[in-house]
């Protein structure tokens, strides 16, 4: 019993730290196409770039550990 919480836990917090890191990304890409707008392309460009990476990162551990917990407990 205390094993199985312990999964349950743990899935929950990768869920979460998924939803975090894709929710971060999407956050400073809206942050780099308004910085498009201000003129700042450098920056822009920078803020896109590390929110893609951010939005990856949350997708790879969804589909990485997240789901194959979920798939493996039903």
């Amino acid at each position: 019993m205390l094993n199985s919480l312990a999964d349950a836990a743990a899935t929950l917090l990768y869920a979460v730290l998924s939803a975090g890191l894709f929710g971060a990304g999407v956050v400073t890409e809206m942050r780099g196409f308004s910085a498009f707008g201000g003129g700042d392309t450098m920056l822009a460009a920078w803020l896109v770039g590390m929110g893609l990476v951010a939005c990856v990162a949350g997708l790879f551990v969804f589909r990485d550990v997240v789901r194959p917990r979920i798939a493996s407990a039903s």
